[in-house]
């Protein structure tokens, strides 16, 4: 603009100098000087109104401004975080496993020290007068051959069985007598004095068994058939093998038995080849 201006001027002054020697000269100036004049603001009133046109058309370019942030909403009270057990410090931690744990023993304890009552109410201790008298005269030797049997009465503990003397029956009322809660023995054991051998056959004859069921338990001695009698705890053997050797394995599997004295194998005969 201002070297429109500068222009302008510079026109004018040509114009006074050209005015005063042709006056067609001047008038045709000073018409070219008002076009001059109005041709820039035309301009500038073609460029206002294309600037609006522009921003209409071409809207995406137009700066939008941003809506207000909607405000945010105030928590309630239930909305407040709580402070679990688990989020509290390490400290605050061991502090409450420190209160919890002792209760926990103190609960434990109480709970077996129930249970241990419910048992001891629960269970008695399963024992007999009978019994306990039984297992006494079972520990005397001099009693230990004979079969005592004892009855338990309302004011008294009766004795019943077979000894082989006097003396044995009374050594029997005497260890009744020791037993606690025992008040009164009645003895009506009887006095057999061939009992000793009677208990000899009838432990000759356990023996003999004995020996036979260890004899099955070998081929060599089951197929040998042996004879067994036992008297004294002597244990005699018989029957025919073709081999000695026989004789001996029969022989040391006797031995084994508890109770055998000794064996005679004097009766078996050695099957002769030919």
């Amino acid at each position: 603009m201002g070297t429109v201006v500068r222009d302008v001027k510079r026109f004018g002054l040509w114009i006074k100098s050209v005015g005063q020697e042709q006056p067609l000269l001047g008038l045709c100036a000073c018409v070219l000087l008002a076009s001059l004049l109005i041709v820039p603001g035309r301009l500038q009133g073609e460029e206002s109104s294309v600037a609006p046109a522009q921003s209409s058309a071409d809207p995406a370019k137009v700066p939008t401004s941003k809506p207000p942030a909607a405000p945010q909403p105030q928590k309630e009270p239930s909305q407040i975080p709580v402070i679990s057990q688990e989020s509290k410090p390490p400290q605050q931690k061991s502090q409450v496993s420190a209160i919890e744990e002792p209760k926990a023993k103190g609960e434990k304890k109480g709970e077996e020290g129930k249970e241990k009552e419910k048992d001891g109410a629960g269970k008695r201790t399963v024992s007999s007068l009978i019994l306990t008298v039984k297992l006494t005269l079972l520990a005397d030797p001099r009693l230990f051959p004979y079969e005592i049997e004892v009855e338990d009465g309302s004011d008294e503990i009766t004795l019943s069985g077979k000894v082989s003397s006097e003396a044995e029956k009374s050594v029997a009322a005497e260890i009744a007598h020791t037993v606690p809660g025992v008040k009164s023995v009645a003895n009506k054991i009887e006095i057999v004095k061939n009992l000793p051998d009677i208990l000899a056959h009838r432990q000759d004859d356990i023996l003999t068994q004995q020996v036979k069921d260890q004899f099955a338990k070998s081929a060599t001695l089951k197929a040998a058939s042996f004879d067994v009698k036992t008297e004294g705890g002597v244990v005699s053997l018989g029957g025919t093998v073709r081999f000695q050797v026989f004789v001996l394995e029969a022989a040391e599997a006797a031995r084994q038995i508890p109770g055998v004295k000794a064996i005679k194998t004097d009766k078996v005969k050695i099957e002769s080849e030919g």
